[in-house]
């Protein structure tokens, strides 16, 4: 099976050569190089692992990426800048694959101490870094929180942030007094409620930290340190924002009118109660929506099918997620964005990244979730020319992907990973 897009027909043979052309033709230096951002070396970490997965002669020499990796990690630009919970996230997930058989050839020597990053990884964002009085981690932001010199700041009526519903994470911890940098590394004080809005941070409950968290909860599990009693929580928090708020536009699930699409929310809407009503989180908006929590959540929810598998949540709504992303998350070409339009101009340079990240989770999917992998082949035979899935990977071969010099290439490499093994299931 062949495609046609603006006149020329794209196989996936060709779309292989371009992305051991992006691959090798750029994007290992530049992960090698970069410095802007630890967390985004992370990230992009987590797909390269994928690409060798399919393609393991592409890489230069054996080992390569994982060193390269390990260097980056180990480094003062990578290591400066590991800031926030969520950051320990992408690092945490990507290294955690260490654990799993099938990429022990491309660990390889360093199978172990990636395995440890993983777990150090969680140990930080679950129980925090030292001093352990200050970062407990980020289920206990809320009970550790530092109100400085005005006592219960954070629940006086004009500063009220307590949560709605219990058992979520944060991705910073909360102070009201603004603390010294260093030792303080956030570049802000990100908690006061009256002066955090112009950074529209946080620290939030925001959907990237708490799927981050609910999938490294997920892979770890089985070798404790808390891992197995978040995954218990976090899916109660998830199910309480995905269902209990009245107010549609106030839940962490997003219905589209189709009635089988739907879209996971950036962040939560609302504090808890105060006076009959439901103050609402800074920055919140109904229509914001970012392709990676859609990965994220997508994943994390297949994954718990593993800990609970008749759990009918779990089971519907990745591929409800998926419809929502190939109906509303796309342009009018059908191309894959990042965010929703609300969204744009905000911190693209972040959130650049997040088709790439929702790729990556698609293809987990694809291969583990026969549902799923149904609901994929189903949409390309329905129309193999111009189905989301060929014309995201289409983009990507001509160059249009989104990003800087880092995201750019991962988004292409993401996007078209994945499109060629679907594209080749579903008859190439």
């Amino acid at each position: 099976m062949k495609y046609l897009i603006d006149g020329k027909r794209i196989t996936t043979k060709e779309m292989e050569v371009k992305a051991r052309e992006v691959f090798n033709g750029g994007l290992l230096d530049t992960f090698a190089k970069y410095k802007k951002n630890g967390w985004r070396v992370g990230n992009v970490f987590d797909t390269l692992t994928d690409y060798l997965l399919r393609f393991p002669d592409a890489e230069p020499s054996p080992g390569k990426v994982v060193e390269l990796a390990l260097s980056q990690w180990k480094s003062p630009n990578v290591q400066g800048s590991m800031c926030w919970y969520d950051d320990y996230g992408w690092w945490g997930i990507a290294s955690a694959k260490a654990f799993l058989d099938e990429y022990a050839s491309i660990f390889r020597s360093h199978r172990s101490e990636f395995q440890d990053l993983a777990t150090e990884c969680w140990d930080v964002m679950h129980s925090g870094k030292p001093p352990k009085d200050r970062y407990r981690g980020g289920p206990n932001v809320w009970d550790n929180r530092d109100e400085g010199s005005v006592h219960g700041y954070f629940t006086t009526p004009d500063a009220w942030a307590q949560p709605r519903f219990p058992k979520g994470v944060w991705q910073y911890e909360m102070f009201k007094d603004k603390r010294p940098k260093p030792p303080e590394c956030s570049f802000i004080n990100p908690t006061d409620p009256k002066t955090c809005v112009p950074n529209k941070l946080g620290a939030f409950q925001l959907t990237v930290m708490n799927g981050l968290y609910f999938v490294l909860a997920l892979r770890l599990r089985a070798l404790g340190n808390g891992a197995e009693e978040a995954v218990k929580d976090e899916r109660e928090f998830l199910q309480h924002w995905f269902f209990d708020p009245t107010q549609t536009d106030d839940r962490l699930l997003w219905h589209l009118a189709d009635g089988n699409s739907v879209l996971v929310r950036e962040r939560v809407s609302t504090y808890a109660e105060l006076n009959n009503e439901f103050p609402r989180v800074q920055d919140y908006d109904p229509q914001a929506a970012w392709c990676g929590d859609q990965g994220l959540v997508l994943g994390g929810l297949l994954d718990y099918l593993q800990v609970d598998p008749s759990d009918p949540d779990a089971q519907s709504l990745p591929g409800k997620i998926m419809n929502g992303v190939f109906s509303e998350l796309v342009d009018d070409q059908k191309v894959v964005q990042p965010m929703t339009p609300v969204m744009q101009g905000k911190d693209d340079e972040d959130y650049d990244c997040g088709s790439g990240v929702f790729w990556r989770y698609l293809l987990r999917g694809f291969r583990q979730n026969a549902a799923l992998r149904t609901g994929v082949l189903k949409l390309v035979a329905a129309d193999p020319e111009n189905n989301a899935i060929y014309k995201s990977a289409a983009a990507a071969f001509n160059g249009n992907s989104p990003g800087d010099e880092l995201f750019k290439d991962f988004n292409t490499l993401a996007t078209l990973t994945a499109a060629i093994e679907i594209l080749k299931e579903a008859g190439e």
